[in-house]
């Protein structure tokens, strides 16, 4: 299959999977409103998935791919099997951990639940955590292997089955009137997505052959780096839900509704592009040629900074629209669709920051020079705290703390990336600093004069297209895309 259809495949499989998320939250929404039990909720339904993240699956990529792209298949069903014993073993006893700290992880993650409500979601979350966890882990080894052999399809049918094993515990918990089906709806969730990628990464892999049991130490000296590079970015989210549920019940609600709209359509597109673009830097660098790699990230960057500009612009100005139609029904009222709204607008402004960081975190790691993005994360977890403790407790403190966390990170990374490089991109610079001071301004128009929903909707679909239109036409990788696209329509035609 070609790099270009397996692109065109993965991204609307991903696209789905980020679609049945956002439809697990509006669920919530309409159900409990903005309340202390949707919190409650939310904070069920994200945890499995967010701590996998924060201790595994974004670094379980960054160290196996390097290792693992360009060599046979006996060498990956090798590692493949020696990373999945780890991943049991650590993930079990991380799912006893929870187990026995569940009531501490709740105040920790929601403090602004009340006791029955906090009770009520510890309860649920220890029992999903003792088989989601350790499920969710070796799931992410699956694919990390996928991955390496460039079939990212399946990873992406992976997130689908397990996003509609949470719909459905949740559908059959707001019909019952029993919470304990969210848990339930969990540990479906994960055990069927494991066995599917268990399934599909050793369907084209012989068995592994006896040798090694554990990964050697340098690949787990690495595994540390990565973890602690990953890790922290998970934590950004997590720490600004927490300083959003501490201004009151419902506001964590606020954070999650606007993160999952606001940054669901760059990171659909470069959750993909990113997992290919990792394998092809990866190769570039072990064939020496560091030449075509700095190039190619030189472009990456300047088209996921426009693109991302694009997406935030046309975002701003549809937010009053998206959240009606998403959220404008149920127990949402419209004091609540406004809070959401406004949220979303500022997690919008802060896009080409991600989308600059996702960039730059993918080339260090061509270099496997992740203790770079390990200063470069510290530096935006330290940032988030500083403006944590002294902003006063108000609902906008999260995100504030949020926005000074990414900045800072993004910040370190290029500083890191340039002296790595000896090449500063004072191109890309300019076109990032330039889209922050246009979308700021744009945001602040916006809510001084807001505009009728309807037209809302009217104006960022025109300027979605005129956007979509010049980066096929002006930008290197956008006329790439458009010209292979065209080149194979010709030749089904003929």
């Amino acid at each position: 299959m070609s790099t270009l259809r397996i692109f065109s495949l993965s991204l609307l499989l991903l696209a789905a999977s980020r679609l049945l998320g956002l439809v697990r939250d509006v669920v919530v929404a309409t159900q409990f409103g903005l309340s202390g039990h949707a919190d409650a909720a939310l904070v069920v339904l994200s945890f499995p998935d967010l701590a996998v993240s924060l201790l595994w699956g974004a670094a379980i990529p960054a160290v196996m791919v390097p290792r693992m792209a360009g060599r046979d298949a006996a060498h990956i069903s090798a590692e493949g099997a020696r990373w999945s014993r780890l991943a049991a073993l650590l993930f079990i006893l991380a799912g006893m951990v929870v187990w026995w700290e569940r009531l501490a992880i709740v105040h920790l993650l929601a403090p602004g639940l009340n006791a029955p409500e906090a009770a009520l979601a510890a309860q649920t979350l220890g029992w999903s955590a003792l088989v989601a966890l350790p499920a969710g882990a070796v799931a992410m080894v699956g694919n990390a292997m996928l991955q390496a052999q460039g079939r990212l399809q399946w990873q992406y049918t992976g997130q689908v089955v397990f996003n509609l094993g949470l719909i459905g515990g949740l559908i059959v918990a707001a019909q019952t009137g029993q919470f304990a089906w969210v848990a339930g709806g969990v540990v479906i969730a994960a055990l069927a997505r494991l066995l599917l990628m268990r399934r599909a990464s050793r369907a084209a892999l012989p068995a592994a052959a006896p040798g090694r049991t554990w990964p050697d130490a340098a690949s787990l000296h690495a595994l540390g780096l990565a973890l602690a590079a990953s890790g922290l970015t998970v934590l950004y989210t997590l720490a600004a839900r927490a300083l959003m549920s501490d201004a009151g019940p419902g506001q964590l609600g606020v954070f999650q509704y606007a993160q999952r709209v606001g940054e669901l359509p760059l990171h659909t597109v470069f959750a993909v592009a990113s997992a290919l673009a990792l394998a092809r830097l990866s190769a570039a660098e072990s064939q020496g040629d560091s030449a075509r790699a700095q190039l190619e990230t030189r472009q990456w960057l300047r088209a996921m900074l426009w693109l991302s500009a694009l997406i935030a612009l046309a975002g701003m100005v549809a937010a009053p629209g998206v959240i009606r139609l998403l959220f404008g029904w149920g127990r949402m009222t419209a004091e609540a669709q406004q809070q959401v709204t406004e949220a979303m607008r500022w997690i919008l402004l802060l896009l080409p920051l991600q989308a600059a960081q996702l960039v730059l975190a993918t080339r260090l790691n061509s270099h496997r020079r992740i203790a770079d993005q390990v200063l470069s994360y510290g530096a935006g977890l330290a940032a988030l705290a500083l403006a944590g403790a002294l902003l006063p407790v108000t609902s906008w403190r999260g995100l504030a703390a949020y926005g000074a966390a990414w900045g800072t990170a993004t910040a370190v990374l290029w500083w890191r990336l340039a002296r790595h490089q000896a090449d500063a991109q004072w191109r890309n610079a300019g076109v990032l600093l330039a889209a922050l001071l246009v979308l700021a301004t744009t945001g602040a128009a916006l809510r001084s004069m807001p505009l009728p929903w309807a037209l809302d909707l009217a104006l960022a679909a025109v300027l979605f297209a005129a956007g979509v239109w010049a980066l096929l036409r002006f930008d290197p990788l956008g006329r790439l895309v458009r010209d292979r696209y065209t080149s194979r329509r010709q030749r089904r035609a003929a």
